[in-house]
């Protein structure tokens, strides 16, 4: 007798095999959401440099870089690790010192009913046309939106390989 004859002949395990399934796809849903694998926890810190990529600090996430950090400028550090762990900044993120402080208002004014809604659209138009990126050691600026930015921000170990690169947080 097979499998399927034993269940069609024995309705009460059917329903209970059904029943663990779905209990335990829930369960695991849950664990899920809840970020049980900590993938779910929001990142509460960055890592930033204010030596062009020499060393980097933790943060809040919530920094707009650049910003004043003991005296310097402080960007965004984003830093890598290859199969032999060491880690490395990769690359260099800001927005362009110009916009920064229009950005900031932006930011302030999103809780605002009236203002809100198109404060966060500008608030955002401005995070996506204003973000600049280099290299660490690198000579100038590259906004995010130009095409060679893409060859600053591919990433790959010192050896020139992938082998292992992950993406370090604090």
């Amino acid at each position: 007798m097979g499998i399927r004859e034993k269940l069609n002949e024995n309705p009460n395990i059917t329903t209970g095999i059904t029943i663990g399934i779905i209990v335990l796809a829930l369960g695991f849903i849950v664990w899920q959401i809840m970020g049980g694998d900590g993938a779910g926890t929001p990142q509460t810190e960055m890592y930033y440099s204010a030596d062009d990529g020499a060393t980097y600090f933790a943060d809040d996430v919530s920094k707009v870089p650049p910003y004043d950090h003991e005296g310097k400028q402080a960007v965004r550090a984003y830093v890598f690790k290859c199969s032999d762990g060491t880690p490395f900044v990769a690359y260099l993120e800001r927005m362009a010192p110009e916009v920064r402080d229009k950005y900031e208002a932006a930011l302030k004014l999103q809780s605002d009913p009236e203002k809100g809604p198109q404060a966060m659209m500008d608030a955002e138009s401005m995070s996506m046309e204003s973000m600049e990126v280099k290299k660490p050691g690198g000579s100038k600026w590259v906004k995010r939106t130009n095409p060679e930015a893409d060859t600053i921000v591919q990433v790959a170990c010192p050896d020139g390989t992938t082998n292992g690169l992950s993406i370090v947080f604090p």
